[in-house]
């Protein structure tokens, strides 16, 4: 089920909205009335046609292109939504990128982008951010349960996402005095596109699945409806913390009780 939030007045920008699990979370922001600053980096003919089909849906939206792990273009980014809307209200740190791969077959490059995007670009697009943002904003981090267990072939990302939950803590002490909340939303595997560039792709789901208490795998849809919820004035008493969407798999036992059923 999914459920409607009203975030009327509100100007939100959602980074790596271009596609997938990012413009998932626009369009949910557009149908509660928010207005969407899509940010993209590469695939400008996907972000047009997501904006457009916000448009068409009724909602309101803009594109902004810039690579969040690039310093100087997130301080640019900022500085044209800054020159066109007075306040920013939410800010989801979606983009991400990393290799799937073991540590041995990762080079530094690897390394590098992974951090690079998935930490010091949230953490320059909070840094942004808060300079616009009245008390009641809401900044959500999207991370994944790979920065809690390992899992195999994301050695090149799972650190770096243990990092983004170490920083959404601390934006959360640093940023809480303004009135604004910091949390990050978290999932298990999903079945996505992402899933499918895992070595191994089919053997791994099969495996999750097993030991995962609802024995399936998440959608991207019950990812984005945690981040909503977290960006959302129901969730006004938060702030500091990763909430995880896993069917249960941090859950499950271990031993001979958890094989499949």
């Amino acid at each position: 089920m999914t459920v409607s939030y009203d975030f009327s007045g509100q100007t939100a920008l959602v980074t790596g909205a271009g596609h997938g699990m990012g413009a998932l979370i626009a369009a949910r922001l557009a149908s509660g009335r928010a207005h969407v600053i899509l940010n993209y980096c590469r695939d400008s003919e996907r972000a047009e046609a997501t904006l457009q089909q916000i448009i068409a849906d009724g909602g309101s939206a803009e594109l902004v292109r810039a690579n969040v792990a690039d310093h100087e273009a997130v301080v640019a980014m900022f500085d044209r939504v800054r020159e066109r809307h007075e306040r920013l209200h939410i800010l989801v740190n979606n983009a991400a990128s990393g290799a799937m791969a073991p540590f041995t077959s990762l080079t530094e490059k690897h390394l590098m982008r992974a951090v690079t995007t998935n930490y010091l670009g949230p953490l320059w697009c909070a840094s942004e951010a808060v300079r616009s943002m009245p008390p009641g904003a809401a900044i959500v981090n999207i991370s994944a349960t790979g920065a809690n267990f390992v899992l195999p072939g994301y050695a090149g990302v799972g650190p770096s996402k243990a990092a983004l939950e170490a920083l959404t803590r601390y934006l959360a002490a640093e940023f809480g005095p303004k009135g604004i909340r910091v949390n990050a939303a978290s999932a298990g595997p999903l079945d996505s596109e992402a899933a499918e560039r895992f070595p191994d792709a089919a053997r791994l789901r099969s495996a999750l699945e097993s030991v995962t208490p609802l024995r399936r795998l998440g959608t991207p849809a019950e990812l984005a409806n945690v981040a909503i919820f977290l960006a959302s004035s129901e969730a006004s008493w938060i702030s500091g913390q990763t909430v995880i969407a896993d069917g249960g798999f941090l859950a499950a036992p271990l031993g001979p009780e958890a094989s499949p059923r």
